[in-house]
This record gives C-alpha cells, sequence and structure tokens, in this order.
C-alpha cells in the first residue's frame, strides 16, 4: 500500500512536467514594412503595411515629422506636411517577446516653390501637380536621396493658347525647398486698356530677330490682364495693334529676377495710321486672363533655393 502510494505520487509531479517540455518555443517577431506614396494634389499621404514575421500580436509605429506620430495599426495612413527626410520606427510584439526596426531617412518629401506671375505645372515619377502663383506643391520618395523631376510654365489665353515663351526647368535635386526662379533674362507683361478700342495682336520685341507676336483680345475694360513672359532686352520695343492704329512701348528691363512690367493704353496712347498701313493678322485673336492675386499663401521660405529655367536664350 506505501509502494503504490508513491508511485502515484511520482506520476503525479512527472506528467505536468512531460506536457509542459513538450511546449514549443514562440520566436519573437521580426518586424519589417513597406510603404506606398499617394499621388494626391494636397499633403503627402502615405500607406505602410506591416510585413512583420512570425504573427505580433501588438505594433507599435512611430513617424517621425508626420500626422499621427504614432499608430498601433497594422496598415496605418500618415500624412506629411513638412519637406525634408523623416525616419520610421516599428517595434513588434508576441508571447516571444519583442523587436523594433528603424529605417532611417525613409521618407523623403521635396517641395517646389512658384514664386512667378503664371501657373506652373511640376512632374515627379509621372505625377503632375499644378501650383498657383506664390504657391508650393510636394512629391514624396521611398527610401530615396534625390528626386528627378520637370517643370514649365507659359503664359496663356482663357482658350488654352500659350503666350510669350514655353519655359521650363528639369533635374534632380534633395529633399529640401525650392524655388523655380526666372533670372533677369525674362521679363512679364500686365496691360490695361482704356483707349476705346480693343487690341488684337501683341508684339514683343518688335523689329528685331527676336520678335514673338500673340493674336490675343485686350479689352478695353480698364482690367489688368497678363500676358506671358518673353525674353528681356534693353530698350526692348512692344508693339500692340487695334482697329484705331497702334500703341507702342519702349521698355528698359532691370537686372531684377522675375521682373515683371505693367503697360497701360489710353485713347492718347493710340497712333493712327493709313488703312493700308494697319498691321492686321487673319488669325482670330483669343481673350486673356485678367490679372491675378497671389492670395495670402504666399511663399515665403528664407531656406528655399533657387533654381534657374533650363532654357536659355
Amino acid at each position: 500500500m506505501k509502494k503504490k502510494y508513491l508511485l502515484n505520487l511520482t506520476l503525479a509531479i512527472l506528467v505536468p512536467f512531460f506536457f509542459l517540455s513538450c511546449e514549443e518555443d514562440v520566436d519573437p517577431p521580426q518586424p519589417d514594412f513597406s510603404a506606398t506614396v499617394s499621388t494626391s494634389t494636397g499633403d503627402i499621404s502615405i500607406t505602410f503595411s506591416d510585413l512583420s514575421s512570425n504573427s505580433p500580436d501588438l505594433l507599435s509605429w512611430t513617424f517621425e515629422g508626420g500626422t499621427p506620430s504614432t499608430s498601433t495599426e497594422r496598415n496605418p495612413t500618415v500624412t506629411y506636411s513638412s519637406y525634408g527626410t523623416f525616419d520610421v520606427t516599428l517595434v513588434a510584439k508576441n508571447e516571444g517577446g519583442e523587436n523594433e526596426i528603424v529605417k532611417y531617412d525613409y521618407i523623403n518629401v521635396v517641395q517646389f516653390n512658384n514664386p512667378l506671375f503664371t501657373d506652373m505645372d511640376v512632374t515627379v515619377d509621372g505625377a503632375t501637380k499644378t501650383m498657383s502663383p506664390g504657391y508650393s506643391v510636394q512629391f514624396a520618395k521611398i527610401d530615396n536621396t534625390s528626386v528627378s523631376y520637370t517643370a514649365e510654365t507659359s503664359g496663356e489665353t482663357s482658350g488654352g493658347t500659350t503666350i510669350g515663351e514655353e519655359l521650363y526647368w528639369s533635374g534632380t535635386v534633395d529633399f529640401s525647398s525650392w524655388n523655380l526662379i526666372l533670372t533677369s533674362d525674362y521679363i512679364f507683361f500686365y496691360v490695361t486698356n482704356s483707349c476705346g478700342y480693343s487690341l488684337t495682336s501683341f508684339y514683343v520685341n518688335y523689329g528685331t530677330s527676336n520678335q514673338t507676336v500673340d493674336y490675343i483680345t485686350i479689352p478695353s475694360d480698364g482690367i489688368k490682364y497678363r500676358t506671358g513672359y518673353y525674353y528681356a532686352f534693353y530698350g526692348m520695343e512692344v508693339y500692340a495693334v487695334c482697329s484705331a492704329g497702334y500703341v507702342s512701348w519702349y521698355v528698359y528691363p532691370t537686372s531684377d529676377n522675375n521682373q515683371s512690367k505693367s503697360l497701360t493704353i489710353s485713347s492718347k496712347s493710340i497712333i493712327e495710321q493709313s488703312e493700308e498701313a494697319m498691321d492686321y493678322s487673319s488669325v482670330e485673336s483669343e481673350m486673356l486672363y485678367p490679372a491675378i492675386g497671389t492670395g495670402n499663401k504666399m511663399v515665403v521660405d528664407p531656406n528655399a533655393k533657387d533654381l534657374a529655367p533650363s532654357n536659355k536664350k
């Protein structure tokens, strides 16, 4: 009777130990993730996808420069409103423990600023964003050190016809803030007409090898209209035609970048000439857009770097 009791006691001790020793150890997760950039026109939106192994029970994200700055979702979406390079941290936990991964400078945001007088299109990786005068646009790259871009602008009629010079920029830049500037080689014109006749042809650098002509309608309504950018030469002549004659200005550009000049026309400005000497064109002229203000979101960034256009005279 005594031996039987001893055997039962031994089994009671060994059986639980046997089953416990058969349980497999749980390996801690190995965290990893990827990210995808949205092509929206607003703030940068990035969706992160968890790729961690060993089935983590808890994920803890930290997003430098992002909103939200932390998350416990498996695949969170984060917005970035500032340019620069940002780290992303992921901690993955389960019963076996936890591990952390930090991807340094993983999110990279570049900002382009438009200090010009016309809208500008900027393209990165096939995605194009338009920024109005005085505004900026941003693009993001994942785990990269630089970004290639193109940008272009010109004056435009309300029908979409290009006015003046077509200007473009291209290159590779780091993830900073960049002003897409124009040098003193170019000048932008505003025209206000109160002469009683609509202007129908607009010549710049009249009578020279650099002459351009735009068949645009500038009505006699006292409203300031924007034309476009043109090559700037000291003492350049601007010449506009209406049914009663023509008006001419001599313009003296300065050494300032992104310069503009306002031209005004009154009834006294019109120079009459004979019907035979009138410079008419069979091309139908198109209306201009009135001049626009830059609103209250002017680009003011003391740290921005300047990028001159790629096309030259």
